[in-house]
């Protein structure tokens, strides 16, 4: 069997950048000047009496005073709802010690939602460390169009161009393709989650699911062929169809949705001798009726602090178990997508997925938009060799709490969605 090697290329790029991504920096810290102006590195000698800080940077040692320096707070959300507000006076991979203007408090890691991170300026104003966060703006419950294990928080809705969902619980969601409708398709995608354990540094959560559609065509693909007769003739001056006997064979193969059919009208089944050519080298491809489709997944995430409290990275493997009316063997898909904040309103999505049933948009018959312009051919075609390995890669931007937009390789290509 061939082996495209693309895909094999792509995995390793896509994991050799994971590993990158998910590698912690060194132990600098950031440390930010009143005058606006931050400075990177170690600190390697503090002064008690003259108050001065000497700090190794890649340039040099500099050397500030404490008076000069911006004091740092981070605010916490606790999982139970409770926020503080303080400085960070230790934090181990167990506990964080915070000093809040009534005493130190020790928070078990375990129990924190949220960090954020601010600088406390003139008139006690704190403003916000953009390039500091423990979590961005977005908790995907979806990488493209795969499942993770994470769910909607309680009370959470979000409406997209093609879906909505809602959070019943923090651990229950609904979700539901609400284009279908028009078609008369009613649909229901809902997602539990198992177990959900760790800490903000390293956390695990797993989810299953399924999806039901009472009348959709969904995107699976086959190759499908067909031959057909042709009569041999020609035409007269008066343009009169005329046998010259004998018959020829046409032939047609491409890829389509699973159940199409190939259609020709028999009229044009005509071969001109006297041009050695098919008079009529079209075909219609009918595509198959929309019917009841089944699915059932399962997602595990693992998601962990990346260095220097610039985000985190996940990573999902699901799998995807799909029963198409059409067929009478169960269709199986797996998955690995990974999720890195860039900043806080931005991320990085990519998904190396097998599925054999699927088949991008320059193989499919009649192109991304459908069925068209099909040629039949007298040389017999052969089936070329579509990989079941296949990738995806795409960006997610915040505008707002509420507003975020998408763009990815694979169709559709663009996405924009709302969350409330």
């Amino acid at each position: 069997m061939k082996i495209s090697q693309l895909p094999f290329i792509c995995l390793i790029f896509l994991t050799s950048f994971g590993l990158l991504a998910n590698s912690s920096s060194s132990n600098d810290q950031t440390i930010y000047l009143k005058s606006g102006e931050k400075l990177t590195g170690k600190i390697i000698k503090t002064d008690a009496q003259t108050g001065e800080i000497s700090i190794q940077t890649q340039y040099g040692i500099l050397i500030v005073h404490k008076d000069d320096i911006l004091e740092e707070i981070v605010s916490i959300d606790l999982k139970s709802g409770d926020k503080l507000k303080g400085k960070m006076l230790a934090k181990t991979e167990t506990t964080t010690d915070l000093l809040t203007d009534y005493g130190v408090l020790t928070i078990a890691n375990s129990d924190i939602a949220k960090i954020e991170y601010g600088l406390k300026g003139k008139s006690d104003k704190i403003s916000e460390i953009k390039e500091k966060f423990t979590l961005g703006n977005e908790r995907q419950i979806d990488v493209f169009y795969d499942p993770t294990g994470y769910t909607l928080e309680k009370g959470v809705l979000y409406i997209s161009g093609l879906s909505w969902g809602f959070g019943f619980t923090d651990r229950f969601q609904v979700t539901s393709k609400w284009s279908g409708y028009i078609l008369g398709n009613f649909n229901i995608r809902p997602k539990l989650q198992l177990f959900r354990f760790g800490t903000l540094e390293r956390e695990h959560v797993f989810s299953i699911g399924g999806h039901i559609h009472t009348r959709t065509n969904p995107d699976k693909y086959e190759w499908i062929e067909d031959e057909f007769l042709f009569e041999k003739g020609v035409y007269n001056e008066n343009y009169i169809w005329g046998q010259t006997g004998g018959d020829t064979l046409a032939y047609y193969g491409g890829y389509h949705k699973i159940g199409s059919e190939i259609d020709i009208d028999e009229v044009d089944q005509r071969y001109d001798t006297l041009y050695n050519e098919l008079m009529y080298d079209g075909v219609d491809i009918d595509s198959p009726d929309p019917q009841e489709f089944y699915e059932v997944f399962a997602a595990y995430t693992f998601s962990k602090s990346r260095g220097g409290n610039s985000g985190r990275i996940s990573h999902t493997f699901g799998a995807i178990i799909s029963k198409h009316p059409n067929k009478k063997t169960l269709m199986y898909k797996t998955y690995y997508a990974g999720a890195v904040d860039i900043r806080k309103n931005l991320i990085l999505n990519y998904e190396i997925f097998y599925d054999p049933y699927y088949v991008e948009w320059w193989n499919r018959g009649g192109g991304i938009f459908g069925n068209f312009g099909e040629d039949l051919s007298t040389d017999k075609p052969e089936k070329p060799y579509v990989s079941p390995i296949h990738f995806d890669i795409g960006f997610i931007y915040a505008f707002s709490d509420w507003l975020r937009f998408g763009i990815h390789f694979q169709p559709y290509i663009f996405g924009i969605y709302l969350k409330f």
